[in-house]
């Protein structure tokens, strides 16, 4: 898949996602696909309501389970929100078919974010949505994998992140660097505090600070002008950015060869492809 032809592809899809926390969602009523549930748990904790709320307002689930529900799913998918017993949280259950985002991962997300704009140029919008955004596309990396019977080459975890920065990546400029900037913020944050230590190696995933390296060379590989602030504020090392273009082609190639095919509506070029998914999304 082309560069040109993975972004309107993506773009069609991930439009309808963004912007979670900006204003409330027009004229999307389903998800557009019967394979698809969406259950907003309304929470116990009173400081959970104002989540609930924007959440389920701004159809976040829906839209979600609209983009994935373009795939021809053998079977019902459901995405869950939902208080987890003190655990912030978000994972992909094969035994139920679910997705489930814990309001207690979207608090934290909350707390992190800078009040208004972080010492890097970071706003409290981007560190809100592109979290959120991220963490939704990830997990719904592993259902497509399972119910697609989609093979993996390395580890689960890592195959994840980079369809969801894949598809991230393909919103168009300001959209793109929401979700790039927000997400690499999140993943600087935690890494922080993070332990290194010999039980986080044996971990199935990896350090919050290789995450946030994966996607912004990912990104820079991308679009090396829309990005290149990435590599110019030296976020990333001259030495990895020389070969991200490289790391880019070979996600996109695997999107294309492994995901495209079980598509219900079939890549395109131009405005025809982003109707058709556009569409589907808002339910039409």
């Amino acid at each position: 898949m082309s560069r040109r032809s993975g972004r309107a592809l993506a773009l069609a899809c991930l439009s309808v996602v963004l912007p979670i926390e900006a204003a409330e969602a027009r004229g999307v009523a389903s998800t557009g696909s019967d394979r698809i549930r969406v259950v907003y748990e309304p929470p116990k904790k009173a400081a959970y309501r104002g989540i609930y709320d924007s959440l389920r307002r701004q159809r976040v689930l829906e839209r979600v389970g609209a983009i994935v529900g373009l795939a021809r799913l053998p079977t019902r998918l459901t995405y869950r929100l939902k208080e987890c017993a003190g655990e912030a949280n978000a994972w992909y259950a094969p035994e139920n078919r679910s997705v489930t985002l814990c309001y207690e991962l979207v608090a934290g997300i909350h707390e992190v974010a800078p009040k208004t704009t972080s010492p890097a140029g970071v706003s409290r919008h981007d560190a809100l949505v592109g979290p959120v955004a991220q963490i939704l596309m990830h997990e719904s990396g592993h259902a497509l994998f399972d119910l697609l019977r989609v093979p993996i080459l390395g580890r689960e975890e890592d195959a994840a992140d980079q369809v969801a920065s894949y598809a991230l990546l393909q919103l168009g400029g300001k959209e793109a660097r929401t979700v790039v900037n927000g997400s690499a913020y999140f993943f600087a944050t935690t890494g922080k505090n993070e332990p290194i230590d010999k039980g986080g190696f044996a971990d199935v995933h990896g350090f919050s600070w290789q995450r946030f390296y994966n996607l912004a060379c990912l990104a820079y590989g991308s679009d090396e002008k829309r990005f290149g602030y990435i590599v110019a504020k030296g976020y990333l090392p001259k030495e990895r950015a020389e070969g991200c273009g490289e790391e880019y082609d070979q996600v996109a190639f695997a999107f294309e060869t492994l995901i495209v095919p079980h598509l219900r509506v079939k890549p395109g070029r131009g405005e025809r492809l982003r109707r058709a998914f556009e569409g589907a999304a808002r339910g039409r």
